[in-house]
């Protein structure tokens, strides 16, 4: 027997022990939407049956990204709806009616063709409706009689006899009748439904088969039943609950699930179920889904008995198997959909429990990859989201689990990348492996089979027999009169007799032989019988081992056919893809011949705006060579204009200090008669005092002079103080920063540090924060514009920092300079030739200079040596 959801846990647990270990990863495929037009290209290449690349053009910094993934197979625009059937639908129906769970998701944006993959049309039939066709063409011969079984509502079924069937098919008349609004009615302008021709041959015989069907959505996170008995006009609010049953598989409580007997009427609720569904009209999809919806086909089987005839009511042996086909809305973004109101908030839902179903796969993967060293499982959230929540069962192993990506090659890249990245991560993710189980409850196998053919093999079937069967030449046509004549005539009639008649010896002894006449003929027509269903039965082997011969010959057959369409579609692909990489090169072709023609124009741009930059320079410098004539002749007018008040400025001086010398001659010759103890207390002044203009009479020895030795008078002597230099703060720690050979300058006033520290070079920042100096002084030596040696003194603060370094801070600037009262070169060539014309006079310059320079306060030209 097959296992079932309904079957005791022990049975379970008995049966799959074995299997705890093995575990088959989910099965991804990939299918590409067909394009319309070819006006746009594609970012999708697809690479081989299972694998495909994106990629993104090259954005305004000229970067381009790409991607690749691999898939269980791949299906191209090309492919039919029956191609993807066959390899995605077809396995999971031989599951079905052996007993197995499956689970179908088909996830992807919205527009990318998802739910026309899943239900299709009445042309071009999708998933859902080459199921009904392949299940009800396999199971047509073995169905169970309607309402044999019914659920239970606790996710399993009652198992009912005959009786209470025409009983309950009998009620259910009764309710159609009277409410006759229930039937559905086809529309007009429906056009009939295009079967598929499938069969599955190889099932269990020996069961009676029962199919049922339910068709839910989750809308805002509650679960719907679309399948529920209401009038047109209510309301359909009333949610249902997700429960668990006692084999820890998840259900919907209380959905309606209704019994089907053919793929029409399998149909008929299907197009009941859809015109219920919530979609809406987006700027994507006029069409779109705002809900998910799963239809699920549930497969009910249960034995026959040792008959061959009745179905065995022991609810223990009956077998439950489902099929879910899963339609996930799509994931959409608010600005490229543009919905707003309550649109937005449905894209909302859908978005937040498609981003639940990814982590829980995810957390899923985590915990069986190995990277997972501390082999810690994290609590998988099943229970945030219903979709996550119905499916838990089927996540932990209950059944095998495949998945549809749906992608739309005109999308962007961006959206493009999380939906293929989630489903290549998806098939890493391993569920455990189930088998289907087929439990011996010790009847015979081939019950059903042998019952047909006991009612083939009566004896007024057996003219019939040679119809069939022409090549057989055992039964001839005697023995066929024979036998039909024997079936009439059982041998000679019997006497008429009355009661009283057998008391009568003569009448009693006819009785008698014409009994045993008869009882003779009976055994001769059974030993004909005999004779005759040995032949049948040898003629049966013969068939039969000529039609396992010719089975075997035609199953070799299918598997050549199936071999050259498999290579013919090969090739096919081969040549799709081949037609769209040669698409695909021209359209690059023409995009770089466009781009070539581009950057052309854009060169004799660059050529003609080059062109005009150099007339504009040329234009600008003539412009600017015209400004520097008339600059330069303005310039040398002012030049010429302030050179010749200058030379009056010069003259003018230049006459003042002749005036000015020939003073200092006459105070010079004054004082050669003044003694020589007082001569050295001469009082300087300045050449811009104002008793150089006038005539004081000379104290000699506190007594008057005559009046003509009085001319000229000397000026009022007075007492100078030095000057001390502000860095010479005893009460200060200074670190002297000069030169390792100062030159001397012989100045009077000179730097007198008490508390320093001399150095030569400042190589380590330790030498100013370490030696607990509060004042810096560097000194500097050069000449200034004139070439006067000075020397310059450059004074700071040294302030402790709070990671124990120091900062210099120069707050102070002291310069040490001589330099000549009598100002600039042309007084001291006249000076020069005064001292010239006074050394010839007396005979001793020397005296004469050096009291000269000694009035005015100046240093003498040996001391500038």
């Amino acid at each position: 027997m097959k296992r079932g959801g309904s079957q005791p846990a022990k049975i379970i647990q008995k049966k799959y022990r074995a299997e705890d270990d093995a575990k088959d990863p989910i099965q991804v495929y990939c299918r590409i939407r067909p394009v319309q037009s070819n006006l746009e290209s594609s970012c999708i290449k697809v690479l081989s049956d299972n694998e495909l690349q994106i990629y993104c053009p090259p954005d305004e910094r000229g970067i381009s990204r790409e991607g690749q993934f691999s898939y269980k197979k791949i299906f191209t625009e090309y492919e039919t709806q029956e191609v993807v059937f066959q390899d995605l639908g077809l396995p999971l129906i031989e599951q079905l009616l052996t007993g197995k769970n499956s689970l179908i998701f088909a996830y992807g944006i919205s527009g990318s063709g998802k739910s026309y993959t899943m239900t299709g049309n009445q042309e071009d039939g999708g998933i859902v409706g080459r199921c009904f066709d392949v299940i009800f063409n396999s199971i047509q011969n073995y169905q169970a009689r309607r309402f044999t079984f019914k659920p239970d509502k606790l996710n399993g079924f009652d198992v009912y006899s005959m009786e209470d069937a025409l009983f309950f098919k009998s009620e259910d008349f009764k309710n159609n009748v009277k409410n006759p609004s229930k039937t559905s009615k086809k529309k007009d302008g429906d056009t009939d439904r295009i079967p598929f021709n499938f069969k599955i041959m190889d099932i269990e015989q020996d069961v009676a088969y029962s199919v049922f069907i339910s068709y839910v959505e989750i809308y805002h996170n509650y679960v719907y039943d679309l399948l529920e008995d209401v009038s047109d006009g209510e309301i359909r609010r009333n949610s249902k609950i997700i429960r668990e049953d006692s084999n820890g598989n998840m259900y919907v409580h209380g959905v309606n699930e209704q019994e089907v007997f053919n793929a029409d009427e399998a149909f008929e609720w299907l197009r009941k179920g859809q015109l219920r569904k919530r979609t809406a009209p987006t700027f994507l999809n006029m069409d779109s889904s705002r809900s998910h919806t799963v239809f699920t086909i549930r497969v009910v089987q249960a034995p026959l008995d040792t008959d061959g005839v009745s179905i065995i009511q022991d609810k223990k042996y009956t077998v439950v198997s489902q099929l879910s086909l899963v339609d996930l809305a799509g994931s959409e973004r608010a600005g490229k959909a543009k919905t707003t109101g309550q649109r937005l908030q449905e894209a909302g839902e859908i978005n937040k429990s498609l981003s639940n179903l990814k982590q829980c796969l995810k957390i899923l993967y985590e915990n069986q990859s190995s990277s997972n060293l501390r082999n810690i499982a994290e609590k998988i959230p099943y229970r945030t989201s219903r979709l996550t929540h119905l499916f838990k069962s089927f996540f932990e192993g209950s059944g095998s689990i495949r998945m549809l990506i749906c992608i739309n090659p005109m999308s962007e890249y961006t959206e493009l990348l999380p939906v293929l990245q989630f489903g290549e991560m998806s098939g890493s993710v391993q569920v455990k492996r189930t088998t289907p189980l087929r439990m011996d409850i010790g009847l015979t196998p081939g019950r059903r089979k042998v019952i047909d053919i006991q009612s083939i093999n009566r004896i007024p079937c057996v003219i019939e027999e040679d119809t069939r069967f022409p090549q057989d030449n055992k039964i001839n046509y005697e023995s066929k009169e024979n036998c039909f004549g024997s079936y009439l005539n059982l041998g000679p009639p019997l006497p008429d007799l009355e009661v009283d008649d057998l008391l009568d010896d003569e009448k009693r002894q006819q009785l008698i032989t014409a009994l045993d006449q008869r009882i003779k003929k009976k055994e001769e027509l059974r030993e004909m019988l005999i004779t005759q269903s040995n032949d049948i039965r040898s003629q049966l082997v013969i068939l039969e081992s000529n039609y396992a011969g010719a089975k075997q010959e035609i199953n070799s057959l299918q598997i050549l056919r199936d071999q050259d369409t498999n290579k013919v579609k090969q090739y096919q692909n081969k040549s799709f893809l081949l037609e769209n990489e040669l698409a695909s090169l021209k359209r690059k072709l023409e995009f770089m011949d466009n781009e070539n023609k581009r950057l052309k124009s854009d060169l004799n741009a660059k050529d003609n705006m080059l062109n005009q930059v150099s007339v504009d320079k040329d234009l600008l410098k003539q412009k600017y060579n015209t400004k520097i004539v008339k600059k330069q002749e303005q310039l040398s007018r002012e030049f010429k204009d302030k050179w010749k008040v200058q030379e009056n400025e010069f003259e003018a001086k230049l006459q003042d200090k002749k005036r000015k010398l020939r003073h200092i001659k006459n105070i010079v010759e004054s004082t050669e008669n003044v003694p020589g103890h007082f001569s050295r207390r001469t009082v300087k002044r300045t050449l811009s005092d104002e008793s150089l203009n006038k005539i004081e009479p000379v104290v000699n020895n506190g007594k008057p002079t005559d009046s003509k030795q009085n001319e000229p008078s000397q000026a009022t002597l007075r007492y100078l103080r030095s000057r001390r230099s502000k860095s010479c703060d005893p009460h200060e720690r200074w670190i002297e920063h000069k030169p390792p050979v100062p030159i001397p300058l012989q100045t009077v006033m000179q730097p007198k540090l008490k508390k320093r520290k001399s150095i030569t070079k400042l190589t380590d920042a330790k030498t100013v924060s370490n030696n607990g100096a509060s004042k810096y002084c560097l000194l500097t030596q050069g000449s200034d514009d004139q070439g006067i040696p000075e020397a310059k003194l450059y004074k700071a603060d040294i302030i402790q920092t709070m990671g124990g370094g120091a900062q210099v801070v120069f707050n102070d600037v002291e310069t040490l300079k001589q330099d000549s009262p009598l100002g600039g070169s042309p007084v001291k060539n006249r000076i020069q030739a005064y001292n010239n014309e006074v050394k010839a006079h007396r005979g001793n310059p020397e005296d004469v200079q050096s009291k000269c320079y000694g009035i005015q306060g100046g240093y003498t030209p040996t001391s500038r040596k």
